[in-house]
């Protein structure tokens, strides 16, 4: 099968996908491109997320992201991705939230301000094909992203019908990895209407998609590409809350 997108400096450089084996997960993303203040590092942002208090109206699960090989404007930050199920449930979520120590603390140590996105989880592979995160049992593990916009005449569901493709001619036996698209739905940024979106694979363990990385074909545009896209990035990904 032809690898169909062309390289594109997209806008949007921080969505995270997970895909339909998380049960829990979800089917909305909200993300946060939050900026370290000074004097603070990764792991004591890490530390202070996981004390925040979760309710049961909270988000069913929260990452944070650390750019490996990512553009310049994004050294120094994180992501702050949480997964909910619907707008109901985010909105309720949010309106539910109670301050907290820790949370105050949180927001001591980063700027998010105006950085908010949400995109829908749209499904590639089956269900029960991939395990991120060995399925919950790693506290860590790497994402490989893709920035898209839809070429005009294409829409999503082309997308998702190619890359399936793709998936299934290229992903060996044992690999794990998750894989997908998050369509951004809501955000501050300018463009048209749902047609910005990320390819992104979520490895079982940061070796398990390095191997994936490995194996791919890394193959040119293609002319008839129903979308185009940016480079690779790398990011670590570290497991704030699993589950409510």
């Amino acid at each position: 099968m032809k690898i169909f997108f062309c390289y594109f400096n997209v806008m949007f450089a921080s969505m995270i996908w997970i895909n339909s084996s998380f049960a829990q997960g979800g089917g909305l993303n909200e993300v946060l491109q939050c900026t370290l203040k000074p004097g603070f590092s990764v792991q004591e942002v890490i530390s202070v997320g996981k004390a925040i208090p979760r309710n049961a109206n909270g988000p069913n699960l929260v990452f944070y992201r650390e750019p490996i090989v990512a553009p310049a404007s994004r050294t120094g930050t994180i992501n702050v991705v949480r997964y909910w199920d619907n707008f109901e449930h985010m909105i309720g979520g949010l309106e539910s939230q109670s301050p907290s120590g820790p949370s105050a603390h949180f927001f001591a140590m980063v700027d998010c301000a105006g950085t908010r996105s949400i995109g829908r989880n749209l499904p590639v592979i089956q269900p029960g094909t991939a395990a991120p995160y060995e399925g919950g049992d790693l506290d860590e593990s790497y994402v490989a992203i893709r920035q898209c916009i839809l070429n005009p005449g294409n829409n999503i569901e082309d997308v998702q019908s190619l890359l399936g493709e793709f998936d299934s001619d290229n992903r060996a036996e044992e690999d794990r990895t998750g894989y997908g698209i998050l369509q951004i739905l809501a955000s501050g940024q300018d463009g048209e209407m749902n047609s910005a979106f990320a390819i992104r694979a979520i490895g079982e363990s940061a070796l398990g998609l390095a191997r994936r990385l490995d194996a791919m074909p890394w193959s040119t545009p293609d002319s008839d590409s129903p979308a185009s896209c940016g480079s690779l990035s790398l990011w670590k990904s570290y497991v704030i809350h699993w589950g409510n």
